[in-house]
């Protein structure tokens, strides 16, 4: 159903079947969710994502995945709404779900003042495509995604728009000259001949092409700001209209089944003259109705048939990653195996230190399983420090950062310069004049792997906004939150970033973990030579599947594992270096993560005693005066 334009018909099928008073809206609810989680049915749907929007028609059921980066206010619009016959006179009533503009026809007309009029109220939110998403999970869905034919560009019914001011226009209609009643003198089911047909689309999609690529062009006062945290991110963002209560959340990842409108009507509301070519000048309307009114040729509007929060994108996998869903008991099965051939080409890219490849195993597999009042369990940020002028001159850290580009679903390279602290936003800020949030760097969603180049900062100053955006960065790393701006107060929010620093020495942000870097060779190009050819298509994807996999599995810690732990603290303790709090803190992390990393649900004596020698050899590379307590050998 979902996949034609049956989906249209089944709804005004439901609102005759159950009257306008009856259950239309539930059973529409019910059907819909229900077809959009048919495996079947999703395969024929296109990803916005990777489909251009002129090879897309209005009404069509089409699916995005995005990250909420705003929540605007409820939207008001008419549910169930009223067209009069012209030539008869006679009435009936259309829902006015899934659809931003009004089905009329040429000989009919709305009847705004009708008492049988009802309105309803719709979720606004602004999503974006995900940050940081990885150019080899968007080849998989591209590879995936079904082939569309070229979009029909005859026009199906003339519409009128729905705006959520629409219950005022009902109100003011007679004294309203220009209240938005009008339909087109075009008949809704004719057909353009084929040259009319190419034509147009020749039109539109020059029209469009030329709106998408004057998106780069910063400061243009014709252009909306699609709001994206990346600099020089691209995609298509939209609209989403949801119907039902959802338990959603700011930066949550999504995936929308929904009925797309891109009616070029939506844009106008709110302009005042037009610009050079017919283009909307946004300095004359309303800033908020500029920003949450964007031209659908840039961000269309998606109703929302089925919505579900993402645990991950990787395409490889379902989202449901539950070890008795066919295929993962296998991949389990084959953790260690697995985690062999990872660890040998980390080794390789970290030219040759074993240690380290261990220790970046951990944190790749590291997300936060729960917080205890300020504290976030399960993180573990790294600072692989040690990286020296002879592999910085290879361009080292830009390598390192490609091969794990590679292997993740996300990430993002921030190259710590001057400039970049000083010039970049990092954190959101309210603005009210045109009442949206204006996106920073950091407002990164779940699981992207941000990796931060600290040796391109050189000698200079800071200024305000530099050392704001650092310490913003160092509460994401300790504490996995950020404090939005409002302007009149800050507003915090949780984060589940994993973040490493690569630096010559020590970074000046704290980190989990420092892992100094003991190199056994300089030669960078030979190192991901190597590199290169041990990942073949095979290990690459046995590699993608199993970071993914091992970093949402279980883990239990038994009373057990408790008991023998605290007594390893206790005889810890007796002596002079022995582990503080905070060491048994981390160790007890790294330990969870070396289970995981190994395909265990549970804390096991030798992985337990694996994590006490691997901590004790992390230790003692570091420098003598800022060596933490060590383990002593009868310990390790």
């Amino acid at each position: 159903m979902l996949e034609s334009w049956l989906f249209i018909t089944s709804l005004k099928g439901l609102k005759d079947e159950c009257g306008p008073a009856g259950d239309w809206r539930v059973k529409a609810s019910e059907c819909f969710a229900r077809e959009a989680n048919d495996p079947q049915v999703l395969k024929k749907l296109p990803w916005i994502n990777e489909t251009p929007l002129h090879r897309l028609r209005p009404n069509q059921v089409v699916r995005f995945r995005g990250v909420i980066q705003d929540m605007f206010d409820n939207e008001f619009f008419l549910d169930t709404y009223e067209v009069r016959n012209k030539t008869t006179g006679s009435t009936k009533l259309r829902p006015g779900r899934y659809k931003d503009v009004t089905d009329c026809a040429a000989h009919e007309e709305v009847v705004v003042d009708s008492d049988n009029c009802q309105t309803g109220d719709r979720l606004t939110y602004y999503c974006i495509p995900i940050p940081g998403e990885n150019q080899w999970v968007k080849e998989v869905y591209a590879s995936e995604n079904p082939c569309m034919s070229e979009a029909s560009t005859s026009i199906i019914g003339s519409r009128q728009k729905r705006s959520a001011g629409d219950e005022d226009d009902i109100d003011t209609s007679k004294s309203n000259s220009n209240a938005q009643t009008k339909c087109s003198e075009t008949d809704s089911m004719e057909t353009e001949s084929p040259s009319e047909s190419a034509e147009s689309k020749r039109i539109r999609t020059e029209n469009i092409t030329n709106a998408g690529s004057s998106t780069s062009a910063t400061g243009s006062s014709t252009t909306p700001d699609l709001n994206f945290p990346i600099p020089g991110m691209k995609g298509t963002p939209c609209l989403v209209k949801i119907y039902d209560e959802q338990d959603l959340s700011l930066n949550d990842m999504i995936e929308v089944v929904g009925v797309l409108s891109m009616d070029p009507s939506l844009a106008n509301n709110g302009v005042g003259s037009s610009g050079q070519g017919g283009v909307p000048e946004f300095g004359e309307m309303d800033m908020e109705e500029a920003a949450h009114s964007p031209p659908p040729s840039l961000v269309p509007r998606l109703h929302v048939l089925s919505i579900r929060k993402l645990k991950h994108i990787n395409p490889l996998l379902p989202n449901d990653l539950s070890v008795n869903v066919e295929g993962i008991q296998s991949l389990v099965g084959e953790f260690r195996e697995t985690r062999e051939l990872l660890r040998s080409v980390l080794q390789q890219a970290l030219m040759g230190d074993g240690l380290a490849a261990e220790m970046l195993i951990c944190h790749l597999v590291s997300t936060i399983y729960l917080r205890q009042d300020v504290v976030a369990l399960g993180k573990y940020s790294i600072n692989l420090s040690g990286i020296s002028g002879p592999l910085l001159k290879e361009n080292y850290t830009t390598r390192l950062n490609t091969l794990l580009q590679t292997l993740v679903t996300q990430s993002h390279f921030l190259s710590m310069t001057l400039e970049t602290m000083n010039k970049t936003k990092f954190v959101p800020k309210k603005d009210y004049n045109s009442n949206r949030l204006v996106s920073g760097l950091l407002q990164l969603p779940e699981h992207t792997h941000l990796v931060v180049d600290e040796t391109a900062l050189t000698a200079g100053q800071l200024d305000a906004n530099g050392v704001g955006n650092l310490t913003a960065l160092g509460n994401m790393i300790n504490w996995q939150k950020l404090s939005y701006d409002f302007q009149f107060h800050q507003l915090e929010n949780t984060t589940n970033v994993p973040v490493i620093i690569l630096s010559e020495g020590k970074s000046m942000v704290k980190c989990d973990a420092e892992v100094r870097l003991n190199s056994t060779n300089t030669n960078v190009s030979a190192a991901f030579n190597k590199v290169e050819a041990a990942l073949t298509p095979d290990v690459i994807k046995r590699i993608r599947c199993y970071l993914t996999v091992s970093r949402l599995m279980e883990y239990t810690l038994t009373e057990e594992n408790q008991k023998s732990v605290q007594d390893d603290f206790v005889e810890s303790r007796k002596n002079d270096n022995g582990m503080t709090a905070e060491d048994l803190s981390n160790l007890l992390t790294l330990a969870r993560l070396v289970a995981l990393s190994c395909g265990e649900s549970k804390l096991t004596s030798d992985i337990w005693r694996s994590t006490k020698i691997l901590e004790t050899e992390r230790k003692l590379r570091l420098p003598a005066a800022t060596r933490p307590n060590v383990l002593g050998p009868s310990e390790a």
